[in-house]
This record gives structure tokens, C-alpha cells and sequence, in this order.
């Protein structure tokens, strides 16, 4: 008697993982209501979170490094005189450096007479005075420094720099643009002072060198020195963009930056899911165990 093939499957089935399998779904219809409940929650969680984070608006000013006077700490190397100063790039990491500074920002926010602004919600517009206390000097600089990032792009060689302001919750969004267009004329403003009262003090040096030495050659190298110092002082103040210059002002933001909603949403929905089963898992283990 002539026996029909037997058909072999094309993969081995294992019963035993495919028992598993939708014993493990049974568990999960089961103890649905329980996972759905944990989901709901979670995803509640999440959208009440979204609802809680802040409103972010932002600015950002790119510039780059202007042609800076030479300094005259290269010049008076030679003969074992140190003045201070820097290039351009030197002259450029002091500046955004002291740009970091509560004591740079405190004498800026003073100066603008921006407290009114950080601070609004504080603030009686209509009688022009505190609600409360006035906030200090330091909570206004610590405030504006905490809205600051600086970053530096180091792989063009063109040292393109970005100073990004990041305000949250304000009251007044569109004055974050004017903020952060002044802090980098108050950088260039404080940099062409400083560099000028340096320079002064270096010609001031020079000529009380100058009176005390009868060498020619001597008289001669530092009569040079002070004319480069003068020309420093002149071109110092004939440049308003000192230390960097402004390619691409902040703009006034037109609406604040977007909240991750549908991605902490679907997070929570997720954790919902898997908590939710992790829990009926466990409970089936402890009844199955009595």
C-alpha cells in the first residue's frame, strides 16, 4: 500500500515556544484592563508634563573676529619689556571671555537699565516701580548668564562665533533680540576702551623711557614704538565693531521654539504598556505560586 509524502515543513515548529507565546497573550487579554489603566495614567503624566514645560523663545547673533590692532606685547619682546595685549584671536577669547563675567554683566544690565526687562513680571510698568523687592545684581547677572551659550566654530579657520540667547517664559519675548545685539556692542564698546587706555599707558611708559636714555638707536626704537602705540589709539577709535563684527543680527523671534508634545506623549504611552504588563506578569506569578 503506497503511503502519501509526508509534507515537511520548511522551519521546525516548536510547539512548546508556540504554547508559551500565546500563553503569554492570554496573560495580557486577561489582565487588559489593568494595562490600560497604567496607559492611561502614563500618557495623562506625560500630557500634563508637556503642559508644565517651559516656553522657550530664542536669538542669535553670528560674528566674526575683526582685524584687531597688533599688540604690543610682540613688540616689546626684544627687549624684555612686557606690556600685555594679544592678537586677534587672543583680543577675541578675552572678550568672550569677560562677556561671561557677573561683574561684565552686571555693569551691562546696570547700564541698559534692563532689570525692568528680566525680571517683568516683578516689575509695575504704569508706576515704575518693584511689586516687591527690587531683584539683586547678582540674580539679574546670574539670570542673563544662564540665557547665554557662546559657541565657536574651529573648523573653517574663519572663527565664526555664535552668542545664542535662550529665554524662558518671558514676558517680553521681543526684547530678547535687542539683548542680545547690545551685549555684543557692549563686548566691542568695553574692548576698544580698555585697549585704548592700555595703549595710553603704554605711550605714557615709552616717553618716560625715552627721557632717560641718550642712545640714538635706543631713542629711535622707541619713538617707533609709540607711533605704532598712537596709530593703535587712532584706529582704536575709529572702529566701532573692535573685536568682532556683526554678520547676521538677532532677529526679533516670531514664536517660541516647538515642545517635544508628541514624542513625551508617545513615550508615556509606551511606558504605560510595558509597566502595565510588567505588573500583570507579576501578578499571574504570585497567584499561579498560591
Amino acid at each position: 500500500m503506497n503511503q502519501s509524502p509526508q509534507t515537511v515543513p520548511p522551519y521546525p515548529v516548536k510547539r512548546g515556544d508556540e504554547l508559551d507565546l500565546i500563553g503569554l497573550w492570554k496573560i495580557l487579554v486577561e489582565y487588559k484592563f489593568l494595562i490600560t489603566i497604567f496607559t492611561i495614567i502614563t500618557t495623562l503624566g506625560a500630557y500634563y508634563y508637556t503642559l508644565n514645560l517651559p516656553t522657550i523663545y530664542k536669538a542669535q547673533v553670528l560674528m566674526f573676529p575683526s582685524i584687531a590692532p597688533d599688540n604690543t606685547s610682540n613688540r616689546f619682546s626684544g627687549i624684555g619689556i612686557s606690556l600685555g595685549g594679544s592678537s586677534v584671536g587672543l583680543q577675541g577669547d578675552r572678550s568672550l571671555a569677560r562677556l561671561n563675567t557677573i561683574s561684565f554683566l552686571t555693569n551691562y544690565i546696570q547700564e541698559k537699565n534692563i532689570k525692568p526687562i528680566l525680571f517683568a513680571g516683578q516689575w509695575n510698568e504704569l508706576e515704575q516701580k518693584w511689586i516687591n523687592n527690587e531683584p539683586s545684581d547678582l540674580e539679574s547677572s546670574e539670570l542673563l548668564l544662564s540665557m547665554m551659550d557662546i559657541y565657536i566654530n574651529p573648523k573653517d579657520g574663519t572663527g565664526l562665533v555664535t552668542l545664542l540667547l535662550e529665554w524662558e517664559n518671558p514676558t517680553n519675548p521681543d526684547k530678547i533680540a535687542d539683548i542680545a545685539n547690545s551685549l555684543v556692542d557692549n563686548m566691542n564698546f568695553t574692548a576698544k576702551q580698555r585697549a585704548i587706555v592700555e595703549a595710553k599707558k603704554s605711550i605714557s611708559f615709552l616717553e618716560k623711557e625715552l627721557e632717560k636714555t641718550s642712545i640714538i638707536n635706543s631713542q629711535e626704537i622707541l619713538y617707533g614704538m609709540i607711533e605704532r602705540q598712537m596709530q593703535d589709539v587712532m584706529l582704536a577709535n575709529t572702529r566701532d565693531e573692535f573685536v568682532f563684527k556683526i554678520i547676521d543680527p538677532a532677529i526679533v523671534p516670531k514664536r517660541a521654539e516647538n515642545k517635544p508634545v508628541l514624542m513625551v506623549i508617545f513615550t508615556g504611552l509606551i511606558l504605560g504598556i510595558f509597566f502595565g504588563s510588567f505588573v500583570a506578569f507579576f501578578i499571574y506569578l504570585v497567584k499561579k505560586k498560591d
